[in-house]
C-alpha cells in the first residue's frame, strides 16, 4: 500500500480560530509537562491496592465503589471516551475553522474481539498522551490552556485502560515522556488509509495551526476507533 504520508496540502498563513484562546502561559504548561502523569479515576487507583479500614473484630470487607469493572461491564466508560474524543474533534475542527484538515479515510477499524478493542484502544489514548506532551513545548501561550484542558482528558483514558487490561497505570511512572513527532506519525500510519488532501503529519510542523491540525488527526482517529468499536462490543 502506497503511503498515507505521501501527500501534502500547504496550509501555511492562516490563522487558528479565537475559540481555542487559554488563559495559561507557556511556563504553566512546560512544567505541567514535567510533571503529570497518566490519570485514573480515583477508584481504580484505590482498587489497584485499597480496601475499606476495618473496625476491631470485623472481617475486611472490599468498597463495592472501588471494584475495577470487568471489560465485559465497561459500557459506561467506553461510551464516555466515545463522546469526548467526539467532542475534541468539534472542538478542534471550530477553532481552526477553514484551516481543518479534512477527514481521512481509515482502514476497518472495527476490532476482531472485545480484548484486542481494549487493548488497542490503550494504545491510541497513551499515543494521545505522548502525542499531546510532544505539541506542548512548541505550542504558543495563547492555545496552552485548551491543550492542556484535551491532554488531562487523554490522560484519564489512558489510565482507565492501563489498569483495566492489567498494565502499570503509568508506563513511564511519575513523569510522562512526550512522543516524538515520528514516533506519533508510526503509531497512527497503519491506521490511514488515505489524508484526503490534508496536510503531511511527517512534514515538520511550523505553527499553531500545523501542530492543532496535527492532533484533529489523531482526534479523528480516534473518534472514528470508538464510533466503530463501542456500538458494535456495547449495544
Amino acid at each position: 500500500m502506497t503511503s498515507p504520508f505521501s501527500l501534502t496540502n500547504d496550509q501555511d498563513g492562516v490563522t487558528a480560530s479565537d475559540l481555542l484562546q487559554g488563559g495559561s502561559r507557556r511556563s504553566f504548561l512546560r512544567r505541567s509537562a514535567l510533571g503529570i502523569a497518566i490519570a485514573a479515576p480515583v477508584g481504580l487507583l484505590a482498587a489497584c491496592g485499597g480496601t475499606t479500614t476495618p473496625t476491631t473484630g470485623t472481617t475486611p470487607t472490599a468498597n463495592p465503589m472501588l471494584a475495577l469493572p470487568s471489560l465485559a461491564d465497561s459500557k459506561a466508560p467506553f461510551t464516555d471516551i466515545q463522546a469526548h474524543e467526539n467532542a475534541h474533534v468539534a472542538f478542534l475542527k471550530t477553532a481552526l475553522g477553514s484551516a481543518a484538515r479534512p477527514k481521512p479515510t481509515f482502514v476497518p477499524l472495527l476490532q476482531s474481539d472485545i480484548n484486542k478493542f481494549a487493548a488497542t484502544s490503550q494504545v491510541l489514548e497513551n499515543v494521545g498522551v505522548g502525542a499531546y506532551l510532544f505539541g506542548a513545548g512548541a505550542i504558543t501561550a495563547k492555545y496552552l490552556g485548551a491543550a492542556a484542558s484535551i491532554l488531562t482528558v487523554e490522560a484519564r483514558h489512558a489510565g482507565f485502560l492501563d489498569v483495566l487490561i492489567g498494565k502499570p497505570i503509568s508506563p513511564n511512572g511519575a513523569q510522562d515522556k512526550p512522543l516524538t513527532q515520528k514516533e506519533i506519525v508510526d503509531a497512527a500510519g497503519p491506521f490511514i488509509k488515505n489524508l484526503n488532501g490534508g496536510t503531511n503529519p511527517a512534514a515538520t510542523l511550523k505553527n499553531d495551526v500545523d501542530i492543532l491540525n496535527f492532533a484533529l488527526l489523531l482526534e479523528y482517529l480516534e473518534a472514528e476507533f470508538y464510533n466503530t468499536n463501542v456500538p458494535h462490543y456495547f449495544p
